[in-house]
């Protein structure tokens, strides 16, 4: 009877400890949001600055791109190495322009199933709107694509995609930078 109440008292205790997540149990992956919130942090930090060589976009797209964003990503990378110069990308990415003087950032996230889209709009000199298309892959959201938006919907270029521009010089019909 003893040793009946001493495990009661024991299992009372140890109830009323408060749950710690295990060592094993991992945490969430980021949000889409959290995602674009992080790749617009260092710009956000210091708004008004010119490009600083650390500031690497598609480095920093590349860690969250989905594999095959990534290929073509570094594909272009492959291109600046071997023509020591600029290839399909000669722009500062998230904030669309070479440096920056940003206001009036702000985020909208739409979600739906396994596809998110995280739409940053902001001032960088003009009104810009960027678009990350996120697909969810393997359990963790991934940037699949970004689009570039422009104010001039008739443009030739409007939007801008980001995948299909590296598909167009390195995908499999592409003849350039091979």
């Amino acid at each position: 009877m003893k040793r009946a109440a001493a495990v009661l008292l024991a299992l009372n205790l140890a109830a009323s400890l408060p749950m710690t997540p295990s060592a094993s149990a991992k945490a969430p992956p980021p949000t889409p949001q959290a995602i674009v919130e992080a790749l617009y942090r260092p710009y956000l930090a210091d708004p008004h600055a010119e490009k600083d060589i650390a500031t690497d976009s598609v480095a920093s797209i590349h860690r969250h791109a989905t594999p095959a964003l990534a290929r073509l990503l570094d594909a272009d990378r492959a291109c600046q190495a071997r023509t020591q110069g600029l290839c399909a990308l000669d722009f500062d990415l998230i904030i669309d322009g070479q440096d920056w003087d940003l206001s009036g950032f702000g985020l909208e996230t739409q979600v739906a199933g396994d596809t998110a889209t995280v739409t940053a709009r902001f001032t960088n000199g003009t009104p810009r709107v960027l678009a990350y298309h996120f697909v969810m892959t393997g359990g963790r959201w991934q940037i699949d694509d970004l689009l570039i938006l422009k104010d001039d919907a008739g443009a030739a270029d409007h939007p801008w995609s980001l995948k299909d521009t590296l598909t167009a010089e390195y995908g499999p019909a592409a003849k350039k930078h091979r």
